[in-house]
């Protein structure tokens, strides 16, 4: 069936239909403008997602061994290189026992410290207090780099050992400057770690999570220079390094090494946690001996995840650890041997296991006892080559609370025991930590 429009009709039609086109085009304008707010809408949130991904997610793949690395994504972006600014300020007031009148040191106490402090007469406790431990960092990333990026990082603190002279550690009486301390600067590229971080042989994802860092007794630890090649593993990862050789005690070097110290880790990443296996070997001299002795240590070390946020943090090492152990605690080669001509590298072994619980999301608490000894038989030595003690055993309990992300405020108790060289007896330390760290 055809219809037909009368002719008469059609102008009316013809006017109605060109009376309209301006609303119809309002309309389809309107619906095109619509749709292209939505799809810049689209593209702006797209951004945003890009830059909160970058910003939320924290680092290299190293960021479970060094909390300190710098953070992916964040920065001021200057031709292909964005450099990023990082730190905290670290303010602790620490109150120990056996208190002996000399320099302030508990403010940067070592185990070495605390054993002097054990083995003095006095009983008071001290009080000390310390922001040394704050930190400044500037970290690089530069893309395409020959095919690969290029990261760099610069580290610094201010906790120098009294030992460093007065003229460089500042002073308690007015001031309290502290020059600052180079801790870490290297560079890493397709693989590769050109510079100072934390040797090899150690395990930062197994340290436990205490106030006084690193005080544990048998911490293994170290930053050194090295060149050190990363390589994906079954697994996980393995890490190969050359590393600074030294064998001295209490600032005192013996003899120039002719050979790099050789450290290897492999560690396996997974939903059952880290572990670790590392190796190395050492080149121990004296030329007033002409004595060449090669001598190593291995160490296994384990983060297990257990309830919730819970984890179980262990560490075992064995063999010629000497300065890679307890911050300097023994020294790489037994003294009294050495006095005599000869090279011996001291055996020792070191164990540490920790707990961390987390009360609530805000609340969370670690205990930690460590413990090392030196294997091999000592008799007391001649005044001056090695210390009073031969083991050594600490306790660490904490809470800690971190309100916010950069804000955390803690309260921790420690207590050491050191057993003399050659009698059954020991000496003990106490301390209470009180610290605050703020991070930026």
């Amino acid at each position: 069936m055809t219809t037909t429009i009368p002719s008469q009709v059609r102008p009316l039609l013809r006017a109605v239909v060109i009376a309209g086109l301006p609303l119809m085009a309002i309309g389809s304008g309107s619906a095109l403008a619509q749709s292209t707010e939505l799809d810049e809408l689209r593209e702006r949130v797209q951004q945003l997602e890009k830059k909160l991904e970058g910003a939320v997610s924290t680092a290299p793949e190293l960021t479970e061994d060094n909390p300190y690395l710098l953070r992916d994504g964040d920065g001021i972006k200057i031709g292909s290189t964005t450099i990023s600014f990082g730190g905290f300020i670290k303010a602790d007031a620490i109150f120990g026992s056996h208190g002996n009148g000399s320099l302030n040191s508990y403010s940067i106490g070592l185990p070495r410290t605390f054993a002097s402090a054990a083995a003095s007469d006095e009983s008071d406790w001290k009080t000390g207090f310390s922001a040394r431990e704050s930190r400044i960092s500037i970290g690089t990333k530069t893309e395409d780099v020959v095919g690969h990026t290029l990261t760099t990082y610069l580290e610094m603190d201010f906790n120098q050992d009294l030992n460093d002279g007065m003229n460089e550690t500042g002073n308690e009486i007015v001031s309290n400057s502290y020059s600052p301390r180079l801790r870490q600067a290297y560079g890493s590229w397709n693989g590769w770690d050109f510079g100072q971080t934390y040797t090899t042989f150690t395990d930062l994802a197994a340290m436990p999570e205490i106030l006084d860092q690193g005080k544990q007794a048998a911490f293994i630890y170290a930053t050194q220079p090295m060149i050190r090649y990363n390589m994906a593993a079954p697994g996980g990862k393995l890490m190969v390094s050359l590393e600074n050789p030294e064998d001295g005690y209490y600032g005192n070097s013996y003899d120039d090494q002719s050979y790099p110290d050789l450290a290897m880790r492999y560690q396996i990443r997974g939903n059952y946690g880290f572990y670790s296996i590392a190796g190395l070997l050492r080149n121990f001299e004296d030329n007033a001996a002409d004595e060449t002795i090669t001598d190593g240590a291995v160490s296994l070390s384990a983060r297990i995840p257990t309830v919730g946020r819970d984890d179980l943090r262990l560490q075992y090492s064995y063999g010629a650890l000497g300065r890679y152990m307890g911050l300097l605690t023994y020294p790489d080669v037994d003294l009294a041997t050495l006095a005599q001509g000869d090279v011996e590298p001291l055996k020792t072994y070191g164990a540490t296991a920790a707990y961390r619980h987390f009360w609530s999301p805000a609340w969370r608490s670690t205990l930690t006892v460590s413990h090392t000894e030196i294997v091999d038989d000592l008799v007391a030595p001649p005044a001056g080559t090695l210390s009073y003690f031969d083991s050594s055993t600490s306790v660490h309990a904490n809470i800690l609370w971190s309100a916010h992300r950069n804000l955390t405020l803690g309260l921790e108790y420690a207590y050491w025991d050191f057993g003399e060289i050659a009698t059954s007896s020991s000496m003990q330390y106490e301390q209470v930590m009180a610290s605050a760290k703020l991070s930026f």
